[in-house]
């Protein structure tokens, strides 16, 4: 984890401007989350136009657009900007991702934030499958690129205040579905989930949340659902209090929709919806939680193909519980986010049909009516009496609720683009993001009520209700350190409904593994060397724990002999790795019994190295008439040898080949044969060169039996770096299994 240091002098200024700030927001009707400060996709907002014309004109309603801000982004808007996620230098060898800042009012771009993506599948047309989430308190936006790097962004100035990479540091993935998942704030956390394949006992895939301390990336709570989900997913989270509890409500990727205390992770309930992911967000109004899927129902409806959910949430704590109110099955609404009027559930299904159904009793009041387009992404937006209505294929349509169901009042269509971002309204304006385009939408007389999100939420029991510690939380929860290295712990207790009581006055200690806690110093064994420990914080007869990681400072080497698993620290090796004994010696098996499996990543430890050569000896066998892909991670990038392809290539971002395509010599033809040993060698330097450093990457294979080759076999630069980065492993065995042996990672300095 990088975090960057904030002086003190630095504070007592963000102090000042802060006060500025939150009575700037006070007065503003901003929309700092996805789907609004109610997150219902709701504002209360008068003088918002009934039509509009893309292609502008004195009449058309577009104050400004962006020709060059097009994408699958949902804006926000807080303190009179506009934040989006963008492709950064698109089609070219620098290809990257960024966050942009506009002024909401003008379009005019304030800063952009630009940064690599390195080891995803996401493709360069799926960037910006989510959006970033502002936090009116301290300024701050935070966005999950795609590739799992998560940043804190200050909002004013553009600059990265602390950035976490995910990936790395606990296995979440970033998949071709571009299915990037929505931070939340709550109070001084902001949350954030996906599929984890993580280290230890958590291992096995799982739909996870990680909530993280807002100002300094520090990891309070680790949380889960069910091992093995089936799908990645881009379900965004809602927050609302029921029965005086507050609750975090997200869709997952096991199929289920999910309750949580959003300050201790602490799962509440669950309700299995469908056999694959929640792609669209629950609608949460009060009590009821509404939610849609487009996939397999859970037995005994698995064989009918999507549904509408009404469901109601009661009690508290371990009592806590969910009921399912009324379903209509074969309703396909995989993706749009409906919206709750006057007691009616309006949503729009896959193919773009409107549905009305009476909320609290699921009877349809208008089913699959077509009225605009025949694709359908985005979410549905509810303000001034009207409901705007984006589609993937380009359409839009206002329409107005009436009794028997709903009036279209205007519709027409953007040329050569569609619809995947969702509408939003800030400040009496809307904004619709197409795939080509930004555009404001608006009139003088907008008008727009502020709301304050965190009071949007309900109101919470009183603490002094609940006076009895339930939970016991240590922070960090989650820490990767060096052989020696000292770390201040803080113990915190929570009630039954989640809610934090007065610090403890006496904490005990237990450590299970090489460290030791001393005061509340945790202090890891100076000898230990790849290793796990356990710590556990008790206040009276309730505890909880934390996790930590040992790694020591380069070299590394791995035999794997003695072992019967892969080594503990590894993140994403465990559960897809296994130790067989090949030619009469304990190598690494990557296996193929895995479902969704085959291709995989594994990170080895700390993400501030740089400037190494990571060496391994590397076994293919072939299954089926097919070979692997075996590759070894540096800084960023990987050294990949291709079985089918017969070809040995150095690459950063996968998904778009971004090294080869500014590199001849990154990409070579390279036959290799199954059951025989090579050696394989990758080496990342850093060159200074103006105005910025560049990337030398080297790579070298050669049979295992033979000396090693002086020439290397493979070359690349890079003029947009990977500065640093944890190394690691992959490999993809769909059907026949791979082998790795005799691990080295050793830094520059030390090579011959």
């Amino acid at each position: 984890m990088h975090l960057r240091p904030v002086c003190f002098c630095r504070r007592i200024v963000c102090v000042a401007l802060l006060m500025l700030s939150v009575t700037a927001s006070a007065a503003a009707a901003d929309w700092p989350y996805w789907r609004g400060p109610n997150f219902d996709g709701t504002a209360e907002a008068s003088g918002l136009p009934d039509d509009w014309d893309p292609e502008g004109g004195p009449d058309g309603n577009v104050l400004w657009k962006r020709e060059d801000l097009g994408g699958p982004c949902t804006p926000i808007v807080m303190d009179g900007r506009l934040y989006t996620i963008q492709r950064a230098e698109p089609e070219t060898p620098r290809e990257g991702e960024k966050v942009v800042c506009l002024d909401a009012k003008t379009g005019e771009t304030l800063w952009e934030n630009r940064y690599n993506v390195w080891l995803s599948d996401v493709p360069a047309e799926r960037v910006g499958w989510s959006s970033v989430v502002g936090d009116p308190e301290t300024g701050y936006v935070y966005a999950l690129g795609a590739c799992d790097i998560f940043q804190c962004i200050d909002g004013e100035s553009g600059e990265t205040i602390w950035s976490v990479p995910l990936h790395e540091q606990f296995g979440m993935l970033s998949t071709y579905g571009g299915r990037t998942n929505f931070p939340v704030i709550h109070e001084d956390l902001v949350i954030i989930s996906g599929i984890i394949i993580n280290w230890g006992d958590a291992a096995k895939p799982n739909h996870r949340l990680i909530g993280m301390d807002k100002r300094t990336g520090e990891i309070v709570w680790f949380s889960g659902t069910r091992d093995l989900p089936y799908d990645t997913t881009y379900s965004a989270p809602s927050l609302v209090t029921i029965d005086g509890q507050r609750q975090l409500i997200i869709g997952a990727g096991d199929g289920a929709i999910w309750g949580f205390q959003p300050r201790t992770g602490k799962p509440l309930w669950h309700y299995d919806l469908s056999l694959r992911g929640i792609f669209a967000t629950p609608l949460v109004v009060g009590n009821k939680v509404f939610a849609s899927h487009s996939e397999e129902n859970v037995a005994p409806n698995n064989n009918v193909m999507g549904a509408v959910v009404g469901l109601r949430v009661s009690g508290t704590g371990d009592d806590t519980k969910v009921e399912e109110l009324w379903k209509e099955m074969e309703v396909v609404v995989g993706y749009s986010e409906g919206v709750l009027i006057d007691d009616r559930l309006y949503v729009v299904d896959d193919r773009c049909k409107m549905w009305i159904f009476d909320a609290e009793t699921g009877n349809p009041i208008v089913e699959r009516k077509s009225f605009v387009g025949s694709r359908q992404r985005s979410a549905l937006l509810h303000a001034d009496g009207k409901i705007y209505v984006l589609t993937e294929n380009g359409r839009w349509a206002v329409v107005q609720p009436t009794a028997a169901g709903f009036e279209v009042l205007n519709k027409g269509r953007v040329r050569d683009a569609g619809f995947a971002g969702s509408p939003i309204v800030a400040d009496g304006r809307l904004y619709f993001p197409s795939s080509t385009t930004l555009y404001c939408v608006g009139t003088e007389e907008g008008k727009q009520t502020p709301v304050v999100m965190s009071e949007s939420m309900g109101e919470e029991s009183p603490v002094s209700e609940n006076p009895d510690v339930a939970q016991v939380q240590l922070v960090p929860a989650e820490l990767l350190l060096k052989p020696g290295q000292e770390i201040e712990l803080k113990t915190s207790v929570y009630n039954i409904l989640g809610q934090r009581l007065d610090a403890p006055t006496e904490v005990m200690y237990e450590v299970d593994g090489p460290g030791k806690v001393e005061g509340s110093t945790f202090i890891a064994s100076a000898d230990a060397a790849h290793a796990a420990a356990t710590i556990v914080a008790k206040v009276g007869d309730v505890s909880g724990a934390a996790r930590v990681r040992i790694v020591p400072d380069l070299p590394w080497k791995f035999t794997f002999d003695n072992l019967n698993d892969p080594p503990v620290t590894w993140v994403g090796a465990r559960y897809r790795h296994v130790i067989r004994e090949i030619d009469g010696s304990p190598a690494l098996t990557k296996i193929t019994t895995i479902p969704k499996g085959a291709r995989s990543r594994a990170w080895m430890g700390h993400s501030d190295l740089s400037q190494y050569t990571i060496s391994a000896d590397v076994r293919g066998a072939r299954m089926s008439d097919q070979l692997p892909d075996i590759g070894l991670s540096a800084q960023g990038y990987v050294l990949d040898l291709m079985g089918e392809n017969q070809e040995l290539e150095i690459r950063t971002w996968s998904a778009q080949h971004r090294i080869a395509l500014g590199n001849d010599t990154s990409k070579v033809e390279f036959p290799w044969q199954e059951d025989t040993w090579y050696r394989m060698k990758f080496r990342v330097d850093l060159e200074s060169e103006s105005p910025a450093a560049v990337a030398v990457l080297r790579g070298k294979v050669w049979p295992r039996d033979q000396p090693e080759p002086k020439e290397w076999t493979v070359t690349a630069r890079d003029e947009s770096p990977n500065l640093a980065a944890s190394p690691g492993l992959y490999g993809n065995a769909k059907v026949a299994e791979l082998y790795l042996d005799n691990i080295e990672v050793v830094a520059n300095s030390d090579e011959p």
